[in-house]
This record gives C-alpha cells, structure tokens and sequence, in this order.
C-alpha cells in the first residue's frame, strides 16, 4: 500500500507503535467476579499450573495463604493461567494472568491482570496473591 502524503505515514507509525505497546503495558490486577461471602478462614489452596508453578505457590504463601501439594482435602482449587511472554525483561517477561478460584466443583472468585512474571520482585503473582488474601474471611 502507498501512502501519498507524510502526514498519512507518520500516522500510520504512530498507529502501530500504539497498538504494539497497549499489548505489552502491564494492567493492575482487577477481581472480575468476587466471591458472594468471604472466602473461608485459613483456607488450603491447590494450585494447577502449567508453567511457574513453584513461582505462583511462593506469592500465595508471601501472602499469608497455605498452598498445598496434593488436591485432596482442600477448601480450594486455584487454577492460574499464565499468557505467553508479550516482552522480556533480565528477569522475566510482562504475560496476562487468570486467576481462576473454585470450591465445591463452583467458581468462587477470578481475578486477572497483565505484569511481570518470573524470578521479577515484585510481580503480577504477588499483586494477585495479595488481592486473594485480602478476601479471605477472619
């Protein structure tokens, strides 16, 4: 495609630099469905993850919750989706995050949000970690 004029090509840079950057920006972490009632006291979380696994069970314990190993006899299951690595940094890369909160074979609580992830101090793990503590019951 030819564009006649340089005000009309310097538009089109400008365009595409937005929606290059607009992907790569980190987004705070937001609950998109809140739990109806406090989450339980000291719950035990179960954690499926299919990448940074040891990574996501250290944010929830920073935070105060206790993250299991094995899914029997637990309140919850956390299942963490992890987005591809939009830009990489020394220590990790900036990826979407899910947070996916279920008991009793329902959806308690999602929370999403675009950051850091990896071995970066700190990142979208432990903002989301700390926004799930922050709904658990007294």
């Amino acid at each position: 495609m030819r564009i006649a004029y340089p005000v009309g090509l310097a538009v089109a840079v400008v365009l595409q630099l937005v929606l290059l950057s607009s992907c790569t920006t980190p987004v705070p972490a937001t609950v998109t469905r809140a739990p109806a009632a406090p989450l339980k006291s000291n719950p035990k979380i179960f954690v499926q993850a299919t990448v940074q696994r040891e990574r996501i069970v250290a944010s929830l314990r920073d935070a105060g919750l206790e993250a299991v190993d094995l899914s029997s006899d637990t309140d919850y299951t956390l299942k963490v989706r992890v987005g591809r690595s939009r830009r990489g940094t020394h220590c990790g890369g900036i990826s979407n995050v899910a947070y996916v909160l279920s008991g009793e074979g329902r959806y308690v609580m999602v929370i999403k949000g675009r950051g850091l992830t990896g071995g970066c101090r700190p990142n979208i793990f432990d903002e989301m970690s700390h926004m799930l503590e922050s709904y658990v019951g007294g």
